[in-house]
């Protein structure tokens, strides 16, 4: 084949490639909101297991009881940290699949704590990607002005702005990171969901924890495409 051809294929690869990542970037949230909103109406079939029940359950089989509850307002905003889960309202009280799901992937990311310290390690890894994300812009700007004003300091600007990349790729790492900690958590929750719902309320369960994760991706995507003005607004440490 001539190189000519192996080029054209290449290139529209990439192409195609760019345009998925970009997708992703700009829709991912909005396809994980469309499945909750999807499978929050859908009930399970045990009429007498509540997302309480399910949460008392796991704490006390797991971890002794020892797990802490706050409840917020945000919808679909459950979090964990620091040995507390965060729950909303709408969850703790809606029987959906949708419910036990985002429960599951929570009680997921504590016993990840439980097991190890990935998840306080990247909790400092984003307080100090914070602290230096501050200097990215004036690194960058800062050393192209000192490389085009004056020949003599060109290497301290190219150094500046070596050092803005780094810190861009410091932020990728970490949005890497968090994906595959998500990930887990994500596999934990569907071993806690294998002995509460059936087999077609469990693949539901998967779908929706499945497009969760695709959100981090589009996160990851936003920030590596940032520069191109073609997707949405991110952070560069969160």
């Amino acid at each position: 084949m001539r190189i000519e051809y192996i080029a054209i294929i290449v290139t529209i690869i990439l192409a195609v490639a760019v345009c998925m990542c970009l997708a992703i970037a700009n829709f991912a949230y909005d396809r994980f909101f469309e499945t909750f909103k999807e499978l929050d109406k859908i009930q399970i079939s045990k009429t007498d297991y509540t997302p309480e029940k399910f949460v008392m359950k796991v704490n006390f089989k797991h971890f002794g009881g020892s797990l802490n509850f706050a409840i917020i307002e945000k919808i679909a905003g459950d979090a964990y940290g620091k040995g507390i889960l965060f729950l909303s309202k709408s969850t703790i009280t809606n029987c959906s699949i949708a419910s036990f799901a985002i429960l599951a992937h929570e009680l997921g990311h504590a016993l990840q704590d439980k097991e190890g310290k990935k998840l306080s390690l990247l909790t400092w890894q984003r307080r100090i990607g914070r602290i230096l994300g501050v200097l990215f812009w004036p690194l960058l700007v800062v050393g192209a002005v000192l490389m085009l004003i004056d020949t003599n300091l060109f290497v301290i600007g190219i150094s500046l702005i070596a050092s803005g990349l780094a810190i861009f790729v410091f932020s990728l790492i970490i949005k890497f990171i968090t994906i595959k900690i998500e990930k887990d958590a994500s596999k934990k929750a569907i071993e806690l969901l294998k002995r509460e719902l059936n087999e077609e309320e469990l693949k539901l369960a998967k779908k929706l924890l499945n497009d969760a994760k695709l959100t981090y991706w589009g996160d990851f995507f936003r920030s590596l495409f940032a520069w191109t003005f073609l997707t949405k607004k991110t952070t560069m440490f969160r």
